[in-house]
This record gives C-alpha cells, structure tokens and sequence, in this order.
C-alpha cells in the first residue's frame, strides 16, 4: 500500500507542474486593435493624411469627402456645391508627401 502511494504522489508531483504550466499559457491570444492595424497599413495611412489635410479647409469640411488611396494613388469622392472646391480638393490632396496621383470624382450636389 505504501508503495502505490508512494508511487501516485510520485505521478503527482511530476504532472502537476506540466499540467499548470500548460494551464497558464492557454490565454486566448491577443489581437491587435483595429486603429493599429488601421495604422500599419500604408494605403490607410496616406488616405488618412490626405482626409485630415482636406478637413483643415473650411470650405471642404462640410462635403464630408471620402478618400481612398492604394500605391500612393488617392480617390476623392464627394459631392460639391461649385468647381472651386474640386480644385482645390485635388490641390491640397497633391502636395501631401507620399500621393503620386490624385483622382478627383467629386460629383455636384
């Protein structure tokens, strides 16, 4: 009888750090939010840039303007009230650093 318990606290004392220890590292593995993922994205980035850049014009903010961008090409679309701000929308769009071509669709309203 001695000999089975000794045995079993033996199995015991063995297991029960491997089974912990794999316990422990089961958490559910931890993902990124989508703002920094959003962030490593390049195309993402430069649209942003540009979005902020035509938001800081009084003028453009109120046209809520979408933007889009894939290999430094960027898309404006919208809608506009007069061919002034298609223009400058294409402008400022242009000078931010890394846009390589701007398609202007902007549409009147």
């Amino acid at each position: 009888m001695n000999r089975v318990v000794n045995r079993a606290t033996l199995l015991i004392s063995l297991v029960a750090p491997l089974w912990l220890a794999a316990c422990s590292s089961t958490t559910a593995p931890q993902t990124a939010p989508k703002a920094a993922a959003a962030a490593v994205d390049p195309d993402v980035a430069l649209a942003s840039t540009v979005k902020s850049a035509l938001d800081k014009d009084a003028s453009l903010k109120p046209l809520n303007l979408k933007v889009t961008s894939k290999k430094g090409d960027v898309k404006i679309e919208g809608a506009m009230t007069d061919d002034q701000q298609m223009l400058k929308a294409g402008l400022i769009a242009q000078d931010v650093p890394g846009v390589k071509n701007v398609v202007n669709d902007m549409k009147f309203k």
